[in-house]
């Protein structure tokens, strides 16, 4: 009864009348659950663990390319959830097997070793995503927010590569955390704050409080749309990461700013790091590197300092803003205070 107490706890994607599957894998207590996306449906079914998913049912399936090339294409989807050491449950691998469909001649293709092989790399915490295509990896945040509270404890691995595939997922952690962190996260009202509320999540055994700046111009804002890509620069703007995509643009710039309470139960600026875009307003269109922008606000809540970025002409601005509030620069850590000179 004790062993059992020890795997997370998963009661989603039971409708095809398999459970999720509970075992020990490289030393850890795993539970492992099964989704489909299907067009632009995206739901948790176990019956992928055991080949009885919705959209496998009545299908004859074989490993021959050609079998059902007409047909459409499905995604089947390991999730994995560990429990972390404060002994909370996250997500802790993924991985993406591909099938075609075609449900007129009940036929179906798939590559029987690869497809047995997923639950077991997933279940040793591998993550990978490369498969899905763009609306794919967009319909991938509507089975993360089933279960927020797993995408809060997720591993580093889970979330980081989840992250630099779909950068939204920052925003649905965040606005998930809320709820999760509760209480614990410090409340931060800042006046001239632009956008959305600051967002909350938890971070290295920390309830963290996010909050976003956007420069341009010389001129600093705070606008926490920058925490789900919509801050006020971005809005209508079309971004891509080659280099030459918006090369007549405006140099713009934003900043990731946590904030959490210490051991003394005061509150400070905690971790702040920046991540630089070019927009051609005119086009419509901007540059900047997914992959890195990805990871600033969960580097950010981790406390890392990166303000090394900012031009001499645009710390002043950035550190205006911090400074303006003297009981949170007061409190600042220590290498946020040292990285402003």
């Amino acid at each position: 009864m004790a062993a059992r107490q020890s795997y997370p706890v998963l009661d989603v994607g039971r409708e095809s009348g398999v459970a999720p599957s509970q075992f020990r894998a490289s030393g850890r207590h795993v539970t492992v659950v099964g989704a489909v996306l299907d067009g632009e449906n995206a739901y948790f079914d176990n019956g992928v663990l055991a080949g009885k998913s919705k959209p496998e049912q009545g299908i004859t399936f074989g490993p021959e390319v050609l079998r059902a090339m007409q047909g459409r294409r499905v995604l089947a989807l390991w999730f994995t959830a560990a429990l972390d050491e404060e002994g909370k449950a996250g997500w802790f691998g993924l991985t993406v097997g591909e099938m075609r469909i075609d449900a007129a001649k009940k036929d179906g293709y798939r590559d029987p070793s690869a497809f047995q092989s997923k639950l077991t790399d997933s279940s040793r915490g591998r993550v990978s995503v490369f498969q899905m295509k763009e609306p794919e990896r967009k319909a991938l945040l509507t089975l993360l927010a089933v279960k927020p509270d797993l995408w809060v404890h997720a591993s580093r691995t889970f979330r980081d590569t989840v992250l630099a595939a779909v950068p939204e997922a920052a925003s649905v952690g965040a606005a998930a955390s809320a709820g999760a962190a509760g209480a614990g996260a410090p409340a931060v009202v800042l006046p001239g704050t632009g956008g959305p509320p600051p967002s909350t999540l938890r971070s290295g055994g920390r309830d963290v409080t996010m909050l976003g700046i956007v420069l341009q111009d010389g001129r600093a804002e705070w606008d926490n749309g920058l925490l789900a890509g919509k801050a006020k620069v971005e809005q209508g703007i079309v971004f891509g990461p080659e280099a030459l995509r918006a090369v007549g643009g405006k140099r713009a710039v934003g900043v990731w700013v946590s904030v959490v309470r210490g051991e003394d139960g005061r509150t400070g600026w905690f971790g702040a790091t920046v991540g630089e875009m070019r927009i051609d307003a005119a086009k419509k269109e901007g540059f900047r590197d997914v992959s890195a922008w990805s990871l600033k606000l969960n580097d950010a809540a981790r406390g890392r300092v990166d303000l090394w970025r900012l031009k001499p002409e645009e710390r002043t601005p950035v550190l205006a803003l911090l400074q303006a509030n003297a009981d949170l620069w007061e409190a600042a850590s220590e290498n946020l205070v040292t990285a402003a000179g």
